[in-house]
């Protein structure tokens, strides 16, 4: 999946937790707000948030017959995320 035609939002926080401090990546996807990655480094997080996004919308991103289809590249089309 193409990220640059994803915006989202990358937030990095310190935890602590018992055994120390830890920095933990919030990836927020700002096409769809219930798409959040989370992760021990930045691509963790942008990796999860892509995978949910492929989980939640990727049968609009496969061609439906490659035949018929001008655009074969198979990158996602942002209108079809629009909730409008």
């Amino acid at each position: 999946m193409d990220l640059s035609a994803i915006p989202y939002l990358l937030i990095s926080r310190n935890v602590e937790l018992a055994y120390g401090d830890e920095r933990v990546f919030v990836c927020l996807c700002l096409i769809d707000h219930l798409c959040v990655g989370v992760g021990t480094t930045r691509d963790d997080a942008l990796r999860a948030m892509t995978a949910e996004l492929e989980r939640k919308y990727g049968e609009c991103w496969e061609p439906e017959d490659e035949s018929s289809s001008d655009d074969d590249t198979g990158a996602f089309d942002i209108d079809e995320l629009s909730l409008n």
